[in-house]
């Protein structure tokens, strides 16, 4: 009798430990801020894509200081205009390169900044449709939602302290021979082989290094080298939506909708 009771008390310790181990996996599922998978470790080993790893989302937004002025809004608001005219993978990694470059000649200003990287399809396209959605919704575009003055709604102040730049990219990671290219089709990169040096980038740094400045810079440095051809969709977003606009500190700390931006300060 003592020898069964005795089983019976280590199988419930058993399956208290188990049960505690199993919530534990969980509560670091929800609360992991990114998805980062072992793909990159897979393709070096020759690895094909693993199912429901052909979709790779990357997003990146920078609040930058303008200090009360236009100049940096005005060149941010041409390259966007010109967006229309990257028809090409080679006008698209020009318009891309442009980009970064405007926004790491002026890092000295970056204030706030947040990333996002997944490495999930259904979660990959899920986020970006809500990136872009969302930002789509909060600009102000269209000539009867430009106004001489601030929208006294959703804005604290009409001083220009700050713009954000928002990159989204969608990335095809398909373990298939891209389309357009020469050559025999057996000997052609894959998407996946296109989007490894990134995703070797993005999913290399240590934990307390995700906020860093560098951090961003490294990243901002990958997405150009990326090869436009394995770019699905992407998407630029300068808030506010007018090259003669900018934030104040009140519009980004005072709103709780841009809590996720300045809860990651480069000045700590």
């Amino acid at each position: 009798m003592t020898l069964v009771l005795m089983g019976t008390e280590v199988f419930i310790l058993a399956l208290l430990l188990l049960g505690g181990l199993m919530a534990t996996g969980i509560y670091f599922a929800v609360r992991s801020p990114r998805s980062i998978s072992g793909s990159r470790r897979e393709f070096l080993r020759g690895g094909s894509v693993e199912e429901g790893k052909h979709a790779v989302f990357f997003g990146m937004q920078i609040a930058i200081q303008v200090f009360g002025g236009d100049a940096l809004r005005s060149q941010f608001a041409a390259l966007v205009a010109a967006e229309d005219q990257t028809d090409t993978p080679e006008e698209k990694r020009r318009f891309t390169k442009s980009v970064a470059s405007l926004l790491t000649q002026n890092q000295y200003a970056w204030e706030y900044g947040f990333w996002e990287y997944y490495t999930d399809a259904e979660t990959s396209i899920q986020t970006f449709n809500q990136w872009r959605n969302e930002l789509e919704a909060s600009m102000a575009t269209e000539p009867d939602e430009l106004g001489e003055e601030i929208d006294r709604l959703h804005r604290f102040s009409d001083e220009k302290e700050y713009l954000v730049v928002t990159l989204i990219m969608l990335i095809d990671n398909r373990d298939e021979p891209i389309a357009d290219d020469v050559g025999d089709y057996s000997f052609r990169p894959t998407y996946g082989q296109l989007s490894a040096p990134f995703r070797e980038t993005a999913e290399g740094f240590d934990e307390k290094r995700y906020w860093e400045a560098a951090t961003f810079a490294s990243l901002l440095e990958s997405a150009c080298e990326l090869d436009p051809r394995a770019i699905e969709r992407d998407g630029i977003f300068v808030f506010p939506g007018t090259a003669q606009d900018g934030l104040s500190s009140l519009d980004l700390l005072g709103d709780p909708d841009w809590k996720y931006l300045t809860d990651h300060s480069f000045r700590l």
